[in-house]
Protein backbone atom coordinates (compact mmCIF):
# COMPACT_ATOMS: atom_id res chain seq x y z
CA UNK A 1 0.00 0.00 0.00
CA UNK A 2 1.68 3.33 -0.73
CA UNK A 3 2.25 5.97 1.62
CA UNK A 4 -0.95 8.14 1.53
CA UNK A 5 -1.69 11.54 3.56
CA UNK A 6 -5.01 9.98 4.17
CA UNK A 7 -3.77 7.48 6.13
CA UNK A 8 -2.22 10.04 8.69
CA UNK A 9 -5.24 11.74 7.99
CA UNK A 10 -8.39 8.79 9.28
CA UNK A 11 -5.81 7.82 12.04
CA UNK A 12 -5.28 11.71 13.60
CA UNK A 13 -9.62 12.18 13.27
CA UNK A 14 -9.82 8.77 15.25
CA UNK A 15 -7.33 10.03 18.15
CA UNK A 16 -8.82 13.18 18.00
CA UNK A 17 -12.58 12.41 18.24
CA UNK A 18 -11.65 10.05 21.50
CA UNK A 19 -9.11 12.93 22.82
CA UNK A 20 -11.85 15.48 22.91
CA UNK A 21 -14.42 13.82 25.07
CA UNK A 22 -11.62 12.25 27.19
CA UNK A 23 -9.15 15.57 27.72
CA UNK A 24 -11.61 18.26 26.34
CA UNK A 25 -15.42 17.09 28.23
CA UNK A 26 -14.05 14.37 30.73
CA UNK A 27 -10.97 16.69 31.73
CA UNK A 28 -12.51 19.70 31.46
CA UNK A 29 -9.73 21.28 28.89
CA UNK A 30 -11.64 22.38 25.69
CA UNK A 31 -9.15 23.73 24.11
CA UNK A 32 -5.36 22.35 26.12
CA UNK A 33 -5.58 18.93 24.43
CA UNK A 34 -5.67 19.66 20.63
CA UNK A 35 -1.80 20.32 20.92
CA UNK A 36 -0.59 16.85 23.13
CA UNK A 37 -3.20 14.72 21.13
CA UNK A 38 -1.29 15.78 17.85
CA UNK A 39 2.38 15.16 19.45
CA UNK A 40 1.39 12.27 21.07
CA UNK A 41 -0.23 10.52 17.69
CA UNK A 42 1.46 12.14 15.01
CA UNK A 43 5.14 10.08 15.62
CA UNK A 44 3.06 7.19 17.21
CA UNK A 45 1.52 6.87 13.04
CA UNK A 46 4.68 7.90 11.80
CA UNK A 47 6.58 4.58 13.71
CA UNK A 48 3.67 2.46 13.28
CA UNK A 49 3.63 3.36 9.32
CA UNK A 50 7.61 2.09 9.31
CA UNK A 51 6.24 -1.42 10.99
CA UNK A 52 3.97 -1.73 9.07
CA UNK A 53 6.36 -1.56 5.95
CA UNK A 54 9.20 -3.69 7.84
CA UNK A 55 6.37 -6.19 8.08
CA UNK A 56 4.89 -6.59 5.12
CA UNK A 57 8.52 -7.19 3.49
CA UNK A 58 9.21 -10.11 6.08
CA UNK A 59 5.45 -11.70 6.53
CA UNK A 60 2.30 -13.18 4.54
CA UNK A 61 0.07 -10.42 4.66
CA UNK A 62 -2.55 -11.89 7.22
CA UNK A 63 0.36 -12.04 9.70
CA UNK A 64 2.17 -8.62 9.32
CA UNK A 65 -1.73 -6.91 9.49
CA UNK A 66 -2.25 -9.22 12.67
CA UNK A 67 1.46 -8.36 13.92
CA UNK A 68 0.43 -5.05 12.95
CA UNK A 69 -2.58 -5.10 14.82
CA UNK A 70 -0.84 -6.64 18.16
CA UNK A 71 2.39 -3.75 18.45
CA UNK A 72 -0.02 -1.14 17.82
CA UNK A 73 -1.08 -1.65 20.73
CA UNK A 74 1.19 -2.66 23.11
CA UNK A 75 2.90 0.51 22.10
CA UNK A 76 -0.07 2.55 22.96
CA UNK A 77 -0.31 0.47 26.35
CA UNK A 78 3.45 1.25 27.08
CA UNK A 79 3.02 4.77 26.45
CA UNK A 80 -0.23 4.76 28.91
CA UNK A 81 1.44 2.74 31.64
CA UNK A 82 4.60 4.26 31.59
CA UNK A 83 4.01 8.03 30.92
CA UNK A 84 -0.10 8.40 31.66
CA UNK A 85 0.32 6.25 34.27
CA UNK A 86 -3.11 4.43 33.71
CA UNK A 87 -1.10 0.81 34.34
CA UNK A 88 -2.95 -1.88 36.12
CA UNK A 89 -0.99 -1.54 39.35
CA UNK A 90 -1.97 2.27 39.32
CA UNK A 91 -5.01 1.59 41.78
CA UNK A 92 -4.07 -1.25 43.91
CA UNK A 93 -7.89 -1.20 45.45
CA UNK A 94 -9.52 -0.95 41.56
CA UNK A 95 -11.83 -3.98 40.62
CA UNK A 96 -9.44 -6.63 38.66
CA UNK A 97 -12.23 -7.14 36.08
CA UNK A 98 -12.69 -3.54 36.04
CA UNK A 99 -9.04 -2.99 34.93
CA UNK A 100 -8.92 -5.55 33.17
CA UNK A 101 -11.96 -4.26 30.39
CA UNK A 102 -10.27 -0.16 30.48
CA UNK A 103 -6.64 -1.80 29.40
CA UNK A 104 -8.45 -4.22 26.93
CA UNK A 105 -10.15 -0.44 26.15
CA UNK A 106 -6.89 1.07 25.75
CA UNK A 107 -5.23 -1.72 24.02
CA UNK A 108 -8.42 -1.21 21.46
CA UNK A 109 -8.11 2.64 21.04
CA UNK A 110 -4.50 2.67 19.72
CA UNK A 111 -4.69 -0.39 17.50
CA UNK A 112 -7.98 1.56 15.85
CA UNK A 113 -5.95 4.33 15.48
CA UNK A 114 -3.28 2.60 13.57
CA UNK A 115 -5.52 -0.25 11.94
CA UNK A 116 -8.44 1.79 10.95
CA UNK A 117 -7.23 4.03 8.23
CA UNK A 118 -5.76 0.31 6.85
CA UNK A 119 -8.52 -0.88 6.44
CA UNK A 120 -10.78 1.86 5.56
CA UNK A 121 -7.67 2.73 2.66
CA UNK A 122 -7.85 -0.91 1.70
CA UNK A 123 -10.00 -0.81 -1.57
CA UNK A 124 -10.29 -4.67 -2.60
CA UNK A 125 -13.07 -6.02 -3.33
CA UNK A 126 -12.58 -8.70 -1.24
CA UNK A 127 -12.56 -6.99 1.55
CA UNK A 128 -15.70 -4.51 1.06
CA UNK A 129 -18.28 -5.80 2.94
CA UNK A 130 -16.22 -5.38 6.52
CA UNK A 131 -15.23 -2.04 5.62
CA UNK A 132 -19.00 -0.36 5.16
CA UNK A 133 -19.82 -2.55 8.08
CA UNK A 134 -16.70 -0.99 10.26
CA UNK A 135 -17.51 2.41 8.96
CA UNK A 136 -20.83 2.20 9.71
CA UNK A 137 -19.99 0.85 13.54
CA UNK A 138 -17.58 3.61 13.78
CA UNK A 139 -19.33 6.43 12.47
CA UNK A 140 -22.31 4.91 15.15
CA UNK A 141 -20.41 4.52 17.54
CA UNK A 142 -18.83 8.04 17.47
CA UNK A 143 -22.01 9.33 17.66
CA UNK A 144 -23.51 7.56 20.62
CA UNK A 145 -20.03 8.62 22.20
CA UNK A 146 -20.58 12.36 21.33
CA UNK A 147 -24.51 11.98 22.52
CA UNK A 148 -24.53 10.21 25.24
CA UNK A 149 -21.36 12.19 27.38
CA UNK A 150 -22.41 15.41 26.44
CA UNK A 151 -26.02 15.03 27.46
CA UNK A 152 -25.12 13.01 30.61
CA UNK A 153 -25.45 15.28 34.06
CA UNK A 154 -22.04 16.29 35.53
CA UNK A 155 -22.19 13.45 38.08
CA UNK A 156 -22.18 10.74 35.60
CA UNK A 157 -20.60 12.20 32.68
CA UNK A 158 -17.29 10.67 33.05
CA UNK A 159 -18.75 7.16 33.75
CA UNK A 160 -20.91 8.01 30.56
CA UNK A 161 -18.26 8.97 28.60
CA UNK A 162 -15.64 6.25 29.71
CA UNK A 163 -18.13 3.26 29.25
CA UNK A 164 -19.19 4.67 25.54
CA UNK A 165 -15.66 4.87 24.83
CA UNK A 166 -15.50 0.97 25.56
CA UNK A 167 -18.55 0.24 24.24
CA UNK A 168 -17.34 1.28 20.86
CA UNK A 169 -13.65 0.66 21.12
CA UNK A 170 -13.59 -3.17 22.73
CA UNK A 171 -16.38 -4.51 19.48
CA UNK A 172 -14.19 -2.82 16.71
CA UNK A 173 -12.09 -5.65 17.29
CA UNK A 174 -14.20 -8.18 15.69
CA UNK A 175 -13.78 -6.18 12.56
CA UNK A 176 -10.04 -6.27 12.82
CA UNK A 177 -10.01 -9.93 12.85
CA UNK A 178 -12.96 -10.24 10.52
CA UNK A 179 -10.26 -8.00 7.80
CA UNK A 180 -6.98 -10.26 9.17
CA UNK A 181 -9.13 -13.35 7.93
CA UNK A 182 -10.04 -12.22 4.92
CA UNK A 183 -6.02 -11.21 3.69
CA UNK A 184 -4.19 -13.58 1.70
CA UNK A 185 -2.29 -16.44 3.21
CA UNK A 186 0.37 -16.96 0.69
CA UNK A 187 3.41 -14.63 0.01
CA UNK A 188 2.86 -12.42 -2.35
CA UNK A 189 6.09 -11.17 -4.08
CA UNK A 190 4.51 -7.97 -5.99
CA UNK A 191 3.29 -6.80 -2.76
CA UNK A 192 6.40 -7.28 -1.22
CA UNK A 193 8.15 -5.19 -4.07
CA UNK A 194 5.82 -2.49 -3.74
CA UNK A 195 6.11 -2.28 0.22
CA UNK A 196 9.73 -1.80 -0.80
CA UNK A 197 9.48 0.86 -3.28
CA UNK A 198 7.32 3.11 -0.68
Amino acid sequence: MEVKPRFYAIGLAVALLEEFITQGVLKRSLVGWIIPTFIAFLPFLIVVRQINKILDRRMVEFKAVLAYYVISGVIGLTIEWLIIGLSPWSNPAANPLLILILQVGIFSFWSSVALAPKLLLDRRASIVRVRRWFKLFLTFGFVSIYVLTLLASRETRFIVGIGSLLATFIPLNFFYFTYVRTLPKRYDTGRALQALST
